[in-house]
């Protein structure tokens, strides 16, 4: 067993460390690392000391050589000590490995598909990644070093913006039921250690394919495009107004924006009263973008609890979420 130039057994990828400097690399074309050349076992330091998915394809047969990170994303794609051959890769993928290996200058992919083995079958994932030649004190090309970062959540949010489009645009041609719709994305952002959310106005049935302006109705509340949601959540938005109807009493609130945080804290819907006295609802979803990643969505529409058939009422509401789960539930299938 050989220790890496910097190891002093503290890294934050100890397990994964043990695991490699452990391996019998006798067994495979490399050969004991003790008799690696140094700068091949610099690139393995780095890697392993890296919080950004890296791996390594070493001597002519490309052994693979990753850190932890890199492991997350590839799953049983990859075996550690095999040949890239013996991965579940697409060939262009290996094409390009042999292409830097053969002419030693580095190539870079952005949104990339891969097929990566995950919890029992092939999972379509997109990454940006980067191949860049290691080279011998004598100037040969001996491996590559791979960093990638996977950016499916990228494509999801374009595929799932196209999908809000459709949507708005089904309800804006038949607005007998829902005269308006809007829908907001809610980003997570890390900043500095915290979380900041980010609503973002995605489409409405306002939109026109030849203008760029919204236009809003007045009697809305300020409707904004970009909302920073840690800045509303001093604003007051617990102002109620009490409506009765028949036997009875519903509560609304009166806001000057949209309620967005509010419901975000509270979850399920909120009900507003806009400044015509007609009503509205913040309905919220969450959709699973794969990971530990979801992503909050917001569909604000007209409120049909207003009206006095409790029938037509409750049939109104059923449409709204069964119109917002299917189109969800489709895109997940897809």
């Amino acid at each position: 067993m050989s220790q890496p130039l910097t190891y002093d057994g503290d890294d934050t990828e100890n397990e994964q460390s043990t695991i490699i400097y452990n391996y019998d690399w006798s067994t495979t074309s490399l050969g004991p690392m003790d008799s690696w050349e140094p700068m091949i076992k610099n690139a393995l330091d780095l890697c392993l000391q890296s919080a950004y998915p890296i791996c390594l394809y070493l001597g002519p047969e490309l052994i693979t050589i990753y850190n932890k990170a890199f492991h997350q994303i590839a799953k049983n794609s990859f075996k550690l000590g095999k040949s890239a051959n013996e991965a579940i890769m697409l060939d262009y993928h290996l094409s390009q490995l042999k292409t830097v290996m053969a002419t030693g200058k580095t190539l870079f992919q952005k949104e990339q598909y891969i097929e990566s083995y995950r919890s029992g079958y092939n999972e379509e994932i997109y990454c940006d990644y980067g191949y860049s030649p290691i080279f011998k004190s004598d100037g040969s090309v001996y491996g590559l070093n791979s960093i990638t970062q996977e950016v499916s959540y990228s494509e999801e949010i374009k595929s799932l913006d196209s999908v809000c489009n459709i949507i708005t645009k089904v309800l804006r041609d038949n607005n007998a039921d829902i005269p308006y719709a809007l829908i907001y994305f809610i980003e997570h952002k890390s900043n500095a250690g915290s979380e900041t959310l980010i609503a973002r106005l995605t489409a409405t049935t306002f939109d026109e394919d030849s203008k760029k302006e919204r236009h809003f109705p007045d009697y809305f509340p300020e409707t904004r495009e970009i909302i920073d949601l840690s800045k509303e959540a001093d604003n007051n938005h617990e102002t109620y107004i009490e409506l009765k109807r028949e036997t009875t009493t519903n509560s609304f609130l009166k806001c000057e924006s949209w309620p967005i945080h509010l419901l975000i804290k509270k979850g399920l819907h909120v009900k507003v009263i806009l400044k015509d006295d007609s009503q509205a609802v913040l309905l919220l979803t969450r959709i699973p973008l794969g990971g530990d990643q979801t992503l909050s969505a917001v569909l604000i529409c007209e409120n049909f609890r207003k009206h006095n058939d409790p029938s037509a009422s409750r049939k109104s509401d059923e449409y709204i979420f069964a119109t917002w789960e299917v189109n969800r539930r489709r895109k997940e299938a897809v």
